[in-house]
């Protein structure tokens, strides 16, 4: 089988054997162990937390504490609290989850990396990005006066009516233009032409007139510039192909009845 083929599988199923075979000699009924484990569990949760170590004091506190969560743990179970709880059943998942999640492949990744890189570029390529520059005004019938103190050679930022609005725009993607203008405003971005005024164009706030500076085309990032991240997406995606793999290797031995 492929599955069984696949190292994160072996590793993540050794992890469940270890941890459930420490589950089942630790919780043997009528007895509650308290060995070197649980107290270096406990005080680096103590660090955690604190920043320090506790002392010797504090430790037996948190012991005692400890010993109580158990008890008091061990009489849910027993009286069949854990049950039909959808709390419990979602952390319990969460929990089986965070074991797959600690899995990662050892050796060298490199040109793993590399394939993923290349497999996936798309999602770290800027897009096609414009430059612009417009100006605002609210009154269509102003039209005529600006285009034709724009031919006069008037000073163009002087003519834009009063708003938020900046009067050039630099590297700006799609998405980002018409999170400002609206989406009216980016569907005549095809439509301009470089170092012209075009208009009027509508957008959000008003009317424009809008001169193209310069187009960006899409650009990918070299992985040199981004391999952390990459790494990291990497992983991810690891985890993701390792957990569905895993649960549909369970589901082949469970029989779904929809009633």
């Amino acid at each position: 089988m492929k599955l069984l083929r696949e190292p994160l599988i072996w590793f993540f199923a050794v992890g469940i054997i270890l941890f459930t075979a420490d589950d089942y000699f630790s919780r043997q009924p009528g007895r509650v162990v308290v060995d070197e484990g649980v107290r270096d569990r406990l005080n680096k949760l103590w660090q955690v937390q604190t920043g320090n170590s506790a002392t010797p004091k504090e430790l037996e506190s948190l012991v005692q504490n400890w010993i109580r969560e158990e008890v008091f743990y061990r009489e849910a179970l027993r009286l069949g609290l854990d049950r039909d709880d959808s709390i419990v059943r979602r952390r319990l998942v969460q929990k089986l989850g965070f074991l797959i999640e600690e899995v990662e492949e050892e050796g060298d990744q490199t040109r793993a990396v590399q394939d993923y890189y290349e497999e996936n570029k798309a999602n770290y390529s800027l897009p096609v990005r414009y430059s612009f520059s417009q100006i605002f005004f609210t009154d269509e019938s102003r039209l005529a006066e600006l285009q034709t103190k724009l031919e006069q050679g008037a000073d163009w930022r002087g003519l834009s009516e009063t708003s938020m609005l900046n009067s050039s725009y630099a590297s700006r993607s799609e998405k980002e233009i018409t999170a400002t203008f609206g989406r009216p405003f980016t569907g005549y971005l095809y439509s301009l032409v470089q170092g012209k005024w075009v208009g009027p164009i509508k957008s959000s706030f008003g009317l424009h007139l809008v001169r193209l500076e310069r187009i960006l085309p899409t650009e990918t990032t070299p992985l040199s510039y981004i391999e952390k991240r990459v790494y990291a997406d990497y992983l991810q995606h690891r985890r993701e192909v390792v957990t569905e793999a895993f649960y549909q290797d369970l589901l082949e031995n469970h029989e779904i009845i929809h009633e």
